[in-house]
């Protein structure tokens, strides 16, 4: 996520110089930017262990990913993860094993999930589900069989 920060500035036509007495010690400097605030470890796009295919990204082959995995591109091929987020643009075209899953977009084939999916109205599943909790919102599509892990 990203702000855009406004900043008034004048501009100083003069040529004055800052005197050297005047700006800040490096020690000060460094002090001032390692107290900076970070993004919050669930907010940080670059944690560890996650995958995110965008729109227009199309990747094919077996994965495992530790963590979470979101896609609002295309993946073909296996896909093991902890967490899925299917967005209403994402495909999935493959056998899926994860844990908690959140389905907006198109599933082809296998999901299994042990722990809970939740399948949103936007979503076409085609193939066999087998889940510990389901959630299914009005308007979804399932072609397939469901099975209680």
């Amino acid at each position: 996520m990203f702000f855009k920060k406004e900043i008034e500035t004048t501009l100083n036509t003069s040529s004055e110089m800052i005197p050297a007495k005047d700006l800040l010690p490096n020690e000060e400097i460094n002090e001032i930017i390692q107290s900076a605030p970070t993004l919050p470890e669930e907010q940080n796009v670059r944690q560890s262990g996650n995958l995110v295919v965008g729109e227009g990204v199309r990747l094919r082959g077996s994965f495992n990913v530790p963590s979470k995995t979101t896609v609002t591109g295309l993946i073909e091929g296996r896909l093991a993860t902890k967490e899925l987020l299917v967005g209403q643009e994402g495909k999935v075209q493959g056998e899926i094993n994860c844990q908690l899953a959140d389905i907006a977009g198109h599933v082809e084939n296998d999901l299994q999930v042990h722990i809970a999916l939740t399948i949103r109205a936007s979503a076409v599943i085609t193939g066999n589900i087998f889940y510990h909790e389901i959630t299914i919102e009005k308007g979804a599509k399932i072609s397939g069989q469901l099975a209680k892990l």
